[in-house]
């Protein structure tokens, strides 16, 4: 018994359904002090569909992508200029995206589908959107998508 009469037991639930618990409950503290402590000042935009040789520049920061929606036109070549503005590293993860692009000769697709962009860095690339459609971008390190770090890049014809 408690002081408050509330007896607790844990008969009957295994030890993986108690560690998976007690995970839960000293994980929740940290996932809402860092999403109160980490919202964005800079407003998502929507940008406009660039000319043939533009530089597109997508702004990393703690937990977004701005501007969060791009517009790009099929066969029109870019340069896409990722610029981390945050003390922590990134990656611009859009595996349908890239695979649906081209790119100038000697060049390739990023690998796995995502560019890493380390802490208070910039990297750039050159590429042809090719097929037009709606793509998923995120950032695949731990919680970064779930804090809100997602964009959209749509290709039109």
């Amino acid at each position: 018994m408690t002081a408050h009469g509330l007896r607790f037991t844990t008969r009957g639930l295994s030890r993986r359904r108690l560690a998976a618990s007690a995970m839960r409950i000293a994980v929740l503290p940290i996932v809402v002090a860092i999403a109160g402590c980490s919202a964005s000042t800079v407003p998502a935009a929507v940008s406009t569909v660039p000319a043939a040789g533009e530089t597109v520049t997508v702004a990393l920061t703690d937990f977004a992508f701005t501007p969060d929606h791009i517009t790009l036109r099929a066969g029109v070549p870019i340069r896409l200029r990722l610029v981390n503005q945050s003390d922590g590293g990134h990656d611009f993860s859009a595996p349908a995206f890239f695979a649906a692009s081209n790119y100038p000769a000697g060049a390739t697709a990023p690998s796995g589908g995502g560019i890493e962009v380390a802490a208070n860095q910039t990297v750039e690339i050159a590429l042809t959107p090719r097929v037009p459609g709606k793509y998923p971008v995120e950032c695949t390190h731990f919680l970064h998508s779930l804090f809100g770090m997602t964009a959209t890049i749509d290709v039109v014809s």
